[in-house]
C-alpha cells in the first residue's frame, strides 16, 4: 500500500458540521512507507521521511487562484531516513532526527547542513551517540531550545544558538514521554507528560524542575490521575496582543478526553485545595466525533490560513 501525504483545510459555520477539502496530495516515491512528517508554522514548507530518505516541499498558491502547487526542494545529500522532523519556529531551519541517532540541522535558505547533534547522556557531546533513536522533538518559539526525546523517554536539551547539548534528563518515573512543548509565553519552560499521565515542568536554563512541578507533579487531583486514555498531545493558548505573557493555561488531551490546566495560580497560596481542584483542572468530558473534528480543524487551519492571507 502506498503512503500518501494529504493536506486538508476545514471549514464550517460556528457549531455546524465540519467539512474538509484536500488542498494537496503527495505520494511517496515507489510507494514507500512514510515514517514521520512536519510542517512549518507559516504553512509554506512541509517535509516527510520514508524508509530511505527525508524530502522537503513548498506549498504555494498564486493570488486569486484556487489551485495549490507543490514544489520539491533540495536537501543535503546523504541525509539518513528520519524518525522525527521539526521546523524551527521561524521556518528557517529543518531539524531531522536520523535513524543513526544523530540530529541534523539544515539551513533551508542555502540547503546546507549547518550542524549535527550527537545525543549523549551528559551535558557534553563526547563519545558515541545514544543507543535509542529520537522519536519526538520540540523547539521553543524563540528558536533557542530544542528538546529531543528518545523512544524510552530520555530527554536531551540542546541550544540552537551555541549548538551544544545543554542538559540530559533521564526517563521520567520510568515511563516514556507522550507529549511535550514550550509555552510561547515562556521559552525557558518545558512541559512534558508521560505514559503514566504524570506532568512535569522544567526550567531549562536553570536545569531543574520548576517550583510548580516540585509541589504538584505527584499531588495532581484524582480526576486527572484517572484521566481517560493516555495523554497524546498539548495545546498552548496563544499570547494575546493586550496580554502577551499572561496566558498560563495548557490543554491536555487523549483520544477520549481533554482538560485545561492553569499554571497561573501561585504555588505558595494558602488555598491549596482551590488551586488543585478548581483552577488547576477543568475536565471537559469525553470528546465526541464532532468535538474532535472542531478541535483538529481549529489547530490545523492556523498554518494554512496564514498562508492564504499572504
Amino acid at each position: 500500500m502506498c503512503s500518501v501525504f494529504k493536506f486538508l483545510m476545514g471549514s464550517s459555520s460556528y457549531g455546524g458540521p465540519v467539512t474538509t477539502n484536500i488542498v494537496a496530495r503527495v505520494k511517496s516515491k515507489a510507494c514507500r512507507k512514510i515514517i514521520c512528517s512536519a510542517m512549518s508554522n507559516s504553512g509554506e514548507l512541509f517535509g516527510y521521511s520514508d524508509l530511505i530518505r527525508p524530502s522537503l516541499f513548498t506549498l504555494s498558491r498564486q493570488s486569486g487562484q484556487s489551485t495549490w502547487t507543490v514544489s520539491k526542494r533540495q536537501l543535503p545529500q546523504k541525509l539518513p531516513s528520519a524518525h522525527s522532523m521539526v521546523f524551527t519556529s521561524d521556518g528557517s531551519r529543518l531539524l531531522i532526527a536520523g535513524h543513526d541517532r544523530r540530529i541534523y540541522i539544515v539551513d533551508l535558505e542555502s540547503s546546507k547542513l549547518l550542524h549535527t547533534f550527537i545525543t549523549c547522556p551528559q551535558e557534553h557531546e563526547d563519545g558515541p551517540p545514544g543507543e535509542s533513536p529520537i522519536t519526538k522533538m520540540f523547539t521553543s518559539s524563540d528558536d533557542h531550545w530544542l528538546a529531543a526525546i528518545n523512544c524510552f523517554g530520555d530527554i536531551y536539551l540542546f541550544s540552537l544558538e551555541t549548538l551544544r547539548q545543554h542538559w540530559f534528563i533521564s526517563r521520567l518515573d520510568g515511563a516514556s514521554v507522550t507529549a511535550g512543548g514550550f509555552p510561547p509565553q515562556n521559552n525557558n519552560m518545558l512541559i512534558m507528560t508521560t505514559s503514566s499521565n504524570q506532568f512535569y515542568i522544567f526550567d531549562v536554563e536553570a536545569r531543574q524542575l520548576c517550583e510548580w512541578s516540585t509541589q504538584h507533579t505527584f499531588t495532581l487531583p484524582k480526576r486527572y490521575q484517572e484521566f481517560p486514555g493516555e495523554v497524546i498531545g498539548l495545546s498552548f493558548s496563544p499570547p494575546s496582543s493586550s496580554h502577551p505573557s499572561k496566558s498560563t493555561s495548557v490543554v491536555v488531551y487523549s483520544a477520549r478526553a481533554m482538560c485545561s490546566i492553569d499554571f497561573g495560580k501561585g504555588v505558595d497560596e494558602d488555598d491549596e485545595s482551590g488551586l488543585v481542584h478548581e483552577a488547576l483542572l477543568k475536565l471537559q468530558g469525553s470528546l465526541t466525533k464532532t468535538k474532535w473534528k472542531h478541535l483538529l480543524r481549529e489547530s490545523g487551519k492556523k498554518s494554512l490560513n496564514r498562508l492564504v492571507e499572504k
